[in-house]
């Protein structure tokens, strides 16, 4: 049975998939409305501002996915994630970071730690 903050760890990770698909709306809303008004099909192509749109919103949802799979092993079937999930998610944040600083990589590091921590 998985206890404590390490059961809320999708849960954590689900918010910060959320916040970062909000924040693709916000700061990416005039490539979106442009990639709607091009008629969606095939609108992206080579622009890079609709590009980077379309990329920050699906890897939001990318985490938002993960979040419900680590949910469900968690919480519905009681197994802890092997400790080698966090430590390939903190690389991934600590590489974002380094590249990043400005940016909610940050966010992930303490998520990385309770997936670690036994």
């Amino acid at each position: 049975m998985v206890t404590g903050l390490k059961r809320q760890s999708g849960l954590l990770l689900g918010l910060t998939g959320y916040l970062h698909i909000i924040v693709g709306f916000i700061v990416f809303w005039n490539p979106l409305k442009e990639i709607v008004n091009a008629g969606i099909f095939n609108a992206v192509g080579e622009d890079y501002p609709r590009a980077a749109a379309i990329w920050f919103l699906f890897s939001g949802l990318f985490v938002v996915f993960l979040a419900f799979v680590i949910g469900w092993v968690v919480k519905t079937k009681g197994i802890e994630l092997p400790s080698s999930v966090g430590w390939c998610f903190l690389v991934i944040c600590v590489t974002g970071v380094i590249l990043m600083p400005v940016s909610g990589f940050w966010l992930g590091i303490p998520q990385a730690y309770l997936i670690i921590k036994k």
